[in-house]
């Protein structure tokens, strides 16, 4: 009898402890999330889950790198930020009051973009492109080329042939509005991967409000599988997507490039565009851009994604139509591997400064990196 009633109180006391922890609301950051860059007016957003939810929670309060943000209600956890106008790292912290007495907590920590604004002491690299009358021209050595630094000619101390590996990252923009063209990107993406040469290192990444990571540093007929897995959805967070590509990039050896592949409306992303300019001067990294529908055809975005890429030695070619996007990617791989990178140490004074690159003497064309911001002062040594 004694055993009977043990058993009876036993599977009470479970099955109240599991309706307990079957019914514990949970939290997490809906925005910004781990890995992504904030700056401006930003949206700080929860989720609450489990069973019963926000019905079980009193109010959610905000913070951002330990000062309060805002108190609101369970029905409408989220609130208005100002992150300012930087890219930092920011821990931002939610702490959901329960009804029972009880509060969950959920943390992030934001990322910072300074990596591509940090300029080398020893070295400045510019990528070149040098075409006569249309054609590539090839086999150019150091001593045929001078690199001016506002005006003032500075020795080349590093040099890389047209002939050296790439380390390209290529971005294609699969929010709703690729929808159809998506089968087109698909084609020429493929047309693009396969003309890379067995040196070239490529990762393939597509973006809408986020970015996904498809391959990683392969040969170019390696990444060609991830295709199949590109789908059109959501919005277009086209800036955000240059900080992070450059941000791969910067972890790599070797000639850099990142060609984006978009229709340039941004519409979600964090970053603003004069951020973004200033962070693409301040890459190493040629930018190539294709635009396509309302990019080739709207000035205004023409003119944001050629701004984006003129200061980096990089253009925007343009296609009206998806079935034009594969003679496009084909220029553009065209131009990526016959860029030479040309090093010189820089001045350091921490000011922006103007990059003119020549090859004297033989009438021919250079498109290269426009501009760089110099390293302050080194501090003297005692």
């Amino acid at each position: 009898m004694r055993r009977q009633l043990f058993a009876t109180v036993f599977c009470i006391l479970a099955a109240v402890l599991y309706g307990r922890a079957q019914s514990d609301p949970t939290l997490r950051f809906a925005s910004p999330t781990e890995d992504t860059y904030v700056s401006g007016a930003a949206i700080l957003r929860v989720v609450i889950g489990g069973e019963g939810g926000a019905a079980l929670v009193e109010d959610v309060t905000f913070f951002a790198d330990g000062r309060q943000v805002c108190v609101v209600p369970a029905t409408t956890p989220q609130c208005k930020w100002d992150a300012g106008p930087e890219l930092t790292t920011h821990a931002i912290r939610a702490v959901a009051r329960l009804k029972n007495g009880g509060r969950l907590v959920a943390n992030v920590r934001t990322k910072d973009a300074g990596y591509v604004e940090a300029v080398s002491v020893d070295v400045v690299l510019a990528n070149a492109v040098v075409t006569d009358g249309g054609r590539f021209v090839k086999g150019l050595t150091r001593d045929d080329f001078k690199i001016f630094d506002d005006g003032k000619e500075r020795p080349v101390t590093s040099f890389q042939s047209d002939e050296a590996p790439l380390e390209v990252v290529l971005a294609l923009d699969v929010s709703a509005s690729m929808s159809t063209a998506l089968a087109d990107v698909k084609e020429a993406a493929q047309g693009f991967l396969r003309a890379l040469r067995p040196q070239d290192r490529v990762t393939l990444v597509a973006f809408n409000n986020a970015l996904f990571t498809l391959s990683r540093g392969v040969p170019g007929t390696e990444a060609l599988p991830a295709l199949n897995k590109l789908t059109a959805w959501g919005s277009t967070a086209l800036y955000d997507v240059i900080v992070r590509s450059l941000q791969l990039l910067s972890r790599q050896p070797g000639k850099h490039a990142l060609v984006i592949f978009s229709d340039g409306d941004d519409s979600s992303s964090q970053a603003t565009l004069e951020r973004v300019q200033k962070l693409v001067a301040d890459s190493d990294a040629m930018l190539m851009a294709v635009g396509l529908g309302r990019g080739s055809t709207v000035d205004e975005l023409k003119e944001k994604l050629e701004s984006l890429a003129d200061a980096s030695g990089g253009r925007v070619l343009f296609a009206e139509k998806s079935d034009e996007l594969s003679e496009s990617f084909a220029k553009v791989v065209e131009d990526l591997i016959n860029q030479y990178t040309l090093g010189f140490e820089p001045a350091r004074d921490g000011r922006d400064h103007q990059i003119r690159v020549q090859v004297p003497g033989r009438g021919v064309r250079v498109r290269a990196r426009r501009v760089y911001t110099a390293p302050s002062e080194l501090p003297a040594t005692k």
